[in-house]
């Protein structure tokens, strides 16, 4: 497949989804560019440092005009934009193949990546996670979900939310007959798991491509026995898509993840378990 991420100046956000999808999908052809871009300016070397901190290495070093990647747009099997606006000017140059911006994937603003070009770090990171998690499913949706059974994510709204939100994903586990999953790699919901009474088994992330697919039953759930420092690393990985595939051609699978706000971040990294996802529930006590 050829896919061509756009983005407005293409030094952060369609850089970094080249980069996100040429680590998952290395048998494709992946390219950027920026509708306003200027031929041969860098890319923000903050974007490049947080991609080298994720395991996403940044291919491209410098911008790309729309006139230098005409030739990409028009062969592509699909282009990614940033922004509605932006996918208005790829029709314009007379592109007539699938295309998908992140405003049109998702409705709630929260998660539409906005541009991170003069953000501090800690605000640019969690743009680009945003841009990681909507690329990957713009793929994803135009290859078409490999997975047997249905997975559904429970993301609690705040931190004050976390038990109510696992007795909610236990709930929909039984009912569904599925496998649960604690999706919070920076902070695994320990104390919310004994407390509801279920059992932690315990997978190690970064063994995660080696692991057999494990079985478990309604009064267990898989978690990670540590907190990690960038769970970016492995959300935005092709093992942890891989797992979580395996996972739901044995029975559905529901995922809870971090609480979508807290007072250190106003969108959590973990949320980035959620981007395969066949149906979403946000719990708010």
């Amino acid at each position: 497949m050829r896919i061509v991420t756009v983005c407005r100046m293409n030094q952060a956000r369609s850089p970094f989804a080249q980069a996100v999808l040429e680590r998952n999908f290395p048998e494709d052809q992946i390219s950027s560019t920026g509708v306003t871009a200027i031929d041969g300016t860098p890319i923000l070397e903050a974007v490049v440092e947080i991609a080298k901190n994720w395991r996403v290495p940044i291919t491209q070093s410098t911008s790309k005009s729309l006139s230098k990647a005409s030739a990409d747009i028009q062969s592509a099997d699909l282009i990614i934009t940033a922004e509605d606006s932006q996918s208005d000017v790829i029709r314009n140059l007379g592109y007539h193949g699938a295309l998908r911006s992140y405003e049109e994937i998702v409705e709630d603003k929260d998660f539409v990546p906005i541009d991170p070009v003069g953000l501090l770090p800690d605000a640019m990171s969690r743009e680009l996670g945003k841009v990681g998690a909507l690329t990957l499913r713009a793929a994803l949706d135009a290859k078409g979900f490999p997975h047997a059974h249905n997975i559904h994510v429970v993301i609690p709204h705040g931190v004050s939310d976390l038990g109510v939100a696992l007795a909610h994903a236990q709930m929909a586990r039984i009912s569904e007959g599925a496998i649960l999953v604690d999706g919070d790699l920076r902070a695994p919901i320990i104390n919310e798991i004994e407390d509801l009474g279920l059992e932690p088994i315990f997978f190690d992330v970064d063994q995660i491509g080696l692991l057999e697919t494990p079985v478990v039953n309604t009064q267990q759930i898989l978690t990670h026995p540590r907190q990690v420092d960038f769970p970016e690393r492995y959300f935005l990985s092709p093992s942890w898509r891989k797992w979580i595939q395996q996972l739901a051609e044995q029975a559905p699978v529901v995922i809870i993840t971090a609480p979508r706000h807290s007072r250190a971040r106003r969108l959590a990294d973990s949320y980035l378990a959620s981007y395969m996802a066949d149906e979403f529930t946000v719990i708010s006590a």
